[in-house]
């Protein structure tokens, strides 16, 4: 059920809720997903209020919850509200993002996470055509859609996949065996961003571990650790004796994983290697520290829900964004004074593995011990 403030804006916001339930009961629209704090005043040359849409993922999974509370945090600190409008399909969203255009108010900025970025196309260029400023999260655009949008701001999904990769041939050397052939276990089939981390894998591999071969790569439907037990229990016994490590493109469903091969009589850091490479919660990161996954890093959606304001504060102070890319860096947020570039890429810090790393990594000066537990 929706929870609204009591606002003025109340009926249009539920009229947003309305037409685009018409397509999906999932659909939800919050104004305020927490407490409010008190708004700072916005730099010279921003607006000083309004509101930033914000389409996104079901906050069902956690990780798309924390890009909002990310998001709220820099907005308010701007004095903008932020509304959230998730939903579970593109038509779905496409649906909800016609009906606040039909409105015809102008939101500060729209912060976009596409169901689908290929499919997203429609909604950005009608949010584009319609002169709102629009920053995209979680799924890179590609070259050929930079018309499209303002800004990218979020994780880098390739060298996400690279970095996992990495982990996985260390641990394998660190273990003293042969890294040999695996299964990648990943997420929804058509998912841009799940699609670009096991490019990232399998060319890091091609690079580094040039024997080692993908003998399977199964979409499990989701994200989560229960989606990775379901469908390991169907490809690992498939392929018993045949796989050496196994990749799922987050800890979460690397553990599901991890839980099948147990039930098939296969030890993990014994038989196989498992790795996920984005930390989650305390369940993966125990997995971390006790060696069952080989290791990880901090992909924090709260920092890439500050990100994607960041990006969108600086192109509204700037009028304007810079060519290429720029990797965020993980001591401080990124400056509002410069344009944001077309695409930037938030800290992916590794993690030794160590408990002590959990509590010494830090990015923008919060320990992974607590962005990496959002669930």
């Amino acid at each position: 059920m929706s929870k609204f403030p009591p606002r003025a804006d109340h009926k249009r916001r539920r009229a947003y809720l309305t037409a685009a339930g018409c397509t999906a009961a999932t659909l939800l629209l919050t104004a305020c997903g927490s407490a409010q704090s008190s708004p700072s005043s916005a730099p010279d040359g921003m607006p000083s209020s309004g509101e930033v849409m914000f389409f996104g993922q079901s906050r069902e999974n956690p990780y798309f919850g924390q890009n909002e509370v990310g998001a709220r945090e820099v907005a308010e600190s701007y004095g903008w509200d932020v509304s959230y409008v998730e939903a579970s399909t593109q038509e779905e969203q496409d649906s909800a993002i016609q009906q606040m255009l039909a409105q015809g108010d102008k939101p500060v900025g729209v912060v976009l996470n596409p169901i689908s970025g290929e499919a997203a196309v429609a909604s950005e260029q009608a949010i584009k055509a319609a002169g709102i400023p629009l920053v995209i999260l979680n799924q890179v655009p590609t070259e050929e859609q930079d018309s499209l949008f303002d800004a990218y701001a979020g994780v880098n999904d390739y060298g996400s996949g690279r970095t996992a990769a990495q982990l996985l041939i260390a641990g394998a050397q660190k273990a003293g065996v042969p890294l040999g052939d695996g299964l990648i276990v990943n997420t929804v089939a058509g998912h841009t961003a799940a699609q670009q981390r096991v490019a990232g894998f399998t060319d890091e591999l091609k690079q580094s571990s040039p024997s080692s071969a993908v003998l399977s790569d199964v979409t499990s439907g989701g994200f989560l650790e229960s989606e990775g037990y379901s469908i390991g229990s169907q490809v690992i016994p498939a392929n018993k004796g045949k796989f050496t490590w196994v990749y799922g493109v987050n800890d979460a469903l690397a553990l599901g994983a991890i839980r099948a091969a147990k039930e098939n009589g296969i030890l993990p850091g014994k038989d196989a290697l498992f790795v996920g490479g984005t930390c989650m919660n305390a369940n993966t990161n125990a997995a971390v520290i006790n060696g069952e996954l080989v290791g990880s890093a901090i992909q924090s959606p709260l920092v890439e829900g500050q990100s994607a304001i960041y990006a969108l504060a600086a192109y509204l102070k700037n009028g304007s964004v810079l060519d290429g890319d720029a990797d965020l860096s993980a001591d401080a947020p990124p400056s509002i004074d410069t344009p944001p570039h077309k695409r930037n890429f938030m800290p992916n810090t590794k993690l030794d593995g160590t408990a002590a790393s959990f509590d010494s990594t830090t990015i923008w000066g919060r320990p992974a011990s607590e962005l990496c537990n959002y669930s």
